[in-house]
């Protein structure tokens, strides 16, 4: 879709739809965030309504304890504002944050220099789609992907349909 949001769709029923994005950072200009949610934006609104959608993605962003459930983070910082914008126009939820999880789960990202511990890498589904969400949280993986940044996964049970036969 662009040289940040690459977009996958994976014939099932229903449609899987993966997006995976990377954001700039919170020192890039403001120009540049503006510009990748409103790509992002796109390629969402590019997905039929009852398709599985689900966002696997570095957002830079961290949201406070009063915009997501169960946060690493009290207070949520800019690129989470953009972040939230998106998830409310688009009717998302960030699956790591849906869990409880103790705060040693929660955080997906380790600076080398400061070792400081921070949540900036969400999954996020559609709402619609929030009870076929059984779990989802990050794996320390540093050493098999050689990262900064943790693995996150989330596990789904999707309710398969046959085709209907003539």
């Amino acid at each position: 879709h662009s040289e940040r949001i690459l977009v996958a769709e994976f014939d099932s029923n229903p449609v899987t739809i993966i997006i995976v994005a990377y954001s700039p950072t919170n020192a890039s200009a403001p120009e540049d965030a503006e510009s990748f949610y409103e790509d992002l934006g796109v390629a969402i609104r590019e997905v039929p309504a009852h398709n599985f959608l689900a966002i696997l993605g570095d957002f830079n962003a961290r949201l406070g304890t009063g915009d997501a459930p169960f946060t690493h983070h009290n207070e949520t910082n800019g690129n989470g504002r953009h972040l939230l914008e998106l998830m409310t126009e688009h009717g998302l939820l960030a699956a790591n944050t849906e869990f409880q999880k103790k705060r040693g789960k929660r955080w997906t990202y380790q600076d080398r220099c400061t070792g400081t511990k921070r949540q900036l890498d969400y999954i996020l589904v559609r709402r619609k789609w929030r009870n076929s969400v059984l779990n989802a949280e990050p794996y320390s993986s540093f050493c098999s992907v050689g990262s900064d940044h943790r693995v996150v996964s989330m596990k789904v049970r999707l309710s398969l349909r046959a085709p209907k036969t003539n």
